[in-house]
Formats: C-alpha cells, structure tokens, sequence
C-alpha cells in the first residue's frame, strides 16, 4: 500500500469486511453460521475493531479534525440512532 492513499483502500476493505459480518447475523440472528467459522458476534467485535483502528489511521494521516469535527458528529448520529431505534414505528 502507498502513502499516497492516505489509508483509504484499508478503510475500504475493513468497510467491506464489517458489511460482510453484518449479512451474516442478518441471515443468521443466533450468531451461528453454519459454516463453523466460529461466532458471528465475536467475528463482528474482531472486525469493528479493525474498523475502528482504520478510520483512526485515516484521521492521522489524512490530518482530520478527530478531535472535534468527527467526535462531534459521531456523537449527533448516535443520538439519531438511538431515537430511531426507540421509535417502535421504525
């Protein structure tokens, strides 16, 4: 991988890895694939966390606002997620 990318195709791939894990539990809700590959919540703990040591990679190479820009915009979406997800209409 070259710097120049700045982290991107690692973020991308860590993307695809976590929607991946996502299809899964949603075919599979009990978090056993039958493919015996061991369980999907903690195959989706694993990739989350891969996930999360890419977008930090991104922010420090790309020299992103983390610290406010970001972090204050995660934490408006989590609230709007949590709205959503107590709205027994969604």
């Amino acid at each position: 991988m070259t710097m120049s990318h700045n982290g991107l195709s690692k973020l991308i791939e860590e993307c695809g890895e976590v929607i991946q894990i996502a299809g899964k539990l949603l075919a599979y809700p009990s978090g056993v694939h039958p493919d015996g590959a061991g369980n999907l919540n903690e195959r989706l703990e694993d990739e989350l966390g891969d996930l999360g040591a890419a977008i930090q990679f991104v922010i420090e190479a790309r020299q992103l606002d983390g610290r406010y820009r970001i972090s204050n915009r995660r934490q408006e979406k989590l609230v709007t997620f949590r709205r959503w997800h107590a709205d027994p209409n969604n």
